[in-house]
C-alpha cells in the first residue's frame, strides 16, 4: 500500500526489529500496530526516547480503541488511526505528519534557535557549570576497582542535564567546544586517581571529525594509556569524515575505545568489527531482570565469549540488584557498573 505511494518502507514483525531499523537507518514516521510482538506502549516509549524526531503513528483494533487517546495525550504517539481504513485515509495521516514534521525541523535549524544554543551553552562555559560525575566500575572477579567512568552533570538552570546540553551544542555546531571542556575535566580528575585505575570518558562521534580530533583530546594526551574512549550513540561513525584516521590516530597515541549501550542504537555488532573496541558495554536494557530471562542470559554469554575472543573485556552496565549481579557475573561480564555497585558522585567547584 505505502510503496506504490512513493514511500520507502521497512517493515518488521517486532519491537526489538523495529528498534534496529530506525537506528540503522534515516527514517521519518513509525507505524506501530497495537499488536506488534512486544507490546506497542513500550515500543512507543523507546522510539520516544532514543529517536524522539521521528514521528509516530499508533494504529489500532476497534477493540482497542480505548487506549489510543492516552498514549496520544502522553506524547507517546503523535496520531492514532483506527482499522479498518482505507489507503486514503493513510495516506491523509502520513502526510499531515510529514507537514508536522517538516515545521519541526525548520523550527529547529532556525537561526534564532542556534543563536539561542550557542548563547545558553556559552554561559555554561563561562559559568563553570559543569562537572564529572564518577562512577565505578569494578571486576567480577574479585570486586576490585578497576576505573571510573566520569559522566556529565551541569547546574545550568536551561542546559541542566547531559541530553539538553548535547542537543545544544549539535545545534549550534559546539561539540569539539563541550568536547574540549570535558576533557580538561577529565584530565584533572585522571591526575587524582591511582595509576592502576583507568578512566572512560564519553566521547560524541563528532568529535572524531577531520581537523578536530587531535586538538580536542589534547587536555588527555598526558595520561592516554589510562583513558578509554567511550563512543556514545548519537549518530553513526560513518556520518563523521575522517573519523576512522582520527580513530587510529588516537589508538597510535595510547587511548583505548569502549563501544557503549551495545543491544540498542547505533551500536551494533557491526561496529565492533570495525573498531575493535578494548571493552564493550553491554546497555542496561540486557541487564535489567537478566536473572529472568534466558535470552538476556544467553546474549551476555555471547557477548562475553566474543570479547575474551577479540582480547575485550564485557562490561554490564546498569547492574541494579545482588540478583543481576549473579547473573552477569555467572554468563560472561568481566566488570560490572550501576547503582548496586556505587552511585556516580560529583563535586562542584565553589
Amino acid at each position: 500500500m505505502l510503496d506504490s505511494g512513493g514511500h520507502v518502507v521497512e517493515a518488521t514483525a517486532d519491537a526489538r526489529g523495529a528498534i534496529n531499523a530506525f537506528e540503522s537507518r534515516d527514517l521519518d514516521l513509525a507505524l506501530v500496530s497495537d499488536d506488534v510482538d512486544g507490546g506497542a506502549p513500550e515500543l512507543l516509549v523507546r522510539l520516544r526516547d532514543r529517536r524522539p524526531k521521528i514521528m509516530r503513528m499508533l494504529l489500532v483494533s476497534p477493540a482497542r480503541r480505548d487506549v489510543a487517546p492516552a498514549l496520544v495525550s502522553a506524547g507517546l504517539a503523535h496520531r492514532s488511526l483506527a482499522r479498518p481504513f482505507q489507503a486514503e485515509a493513510l495516506e491523509r495521516e502520513i502526510g499531515t505528519l510529514m507537514e508536522t514534521a517538516e515545521h519541526i525541523r525548520q523550527a529547529v535549524s532556525s537561526q534564532p534557535e542556534r543563536e539561542r544554543a550557542d548563547r545558553l551553552f556559552q554561559e555554561c562555559l563561562d559559568g563553570r557549570c559543569f562537572a564529572l560525575a564518577r562512577q565505578p566500575i569494578v571486576s567480577v572477579r574479585d570486586s576490585e576497582l578497576c576505573a571510573y567512568e566520569l559522566l556529565l552533570r551541569s547546574r545550568h538552570p536551561v542546559l541542566s542535564g547531559p541530553l539538553e546540553v548535547l542537543d545544544a551544542v549539535e545545534r549550534c555546531d559546539r561539540v569539539a567546544d563541550l568536547g574540549r571542556a570535558v576533557n580538561r575535566l577529565a584530565a584533572a580528575q585522571v591526575a587524582a586517581f591511582p595509576a592502576s585505575v583507568a578512566v572512560f570518558v564519553n566521547t560524541h562521534p563528532a568529535q572524531f571529525a577531520d581537523g578536530q580530533a587531535l586538538a580536542t583530546f589534547e587536555p588527555l594526551l598526558p595520561f592516554a594509556a589510562r583513558v578509554v574512549l567511550e563512543i556514545t550513540e548519537r549518530a553513526p561513525l560513518s556520518d563523521f569524515h575522517g573519523a576512522e584516521q582520527a580513530l587510529r590516530d588516537l589508538t597510535a597515541l595510547g587511548f583505548r575505545m569502549a563501544v557503549d549501550d551495545i543491544g540498542s542504537g547505533y551500536n551494533s555488532l557491526a561496529v565492533l568489527a570495525e573498531l575493535q573496541p578494548a571493552y564493550i558495554k553491554a546497555d542496561m536494557s540486557i541487564v535489567r531482570r537478566v536473572h529472568d530471562d534466558p535470552r538476556k542470559q544467553r546474549l551476555i554469554h555471547l557477548l562475553g565469549s566474543f570479547a575474551s575472543a577479540t582480547g575485550a573485556e564485557l562490561i554490564a552496565e546498569g547492574v541494579e540488584t545482588p540478583e543481576e549481579l549473579d547473573a552477569v557475573a555467572r554468563h560472561g561480564a568481566h566488570l560490572v557498573q550501576g547503582y548496586h555497585i556505587g552511585k556516580p558522585v560529583v563535586e562542584w567547584d565553589e
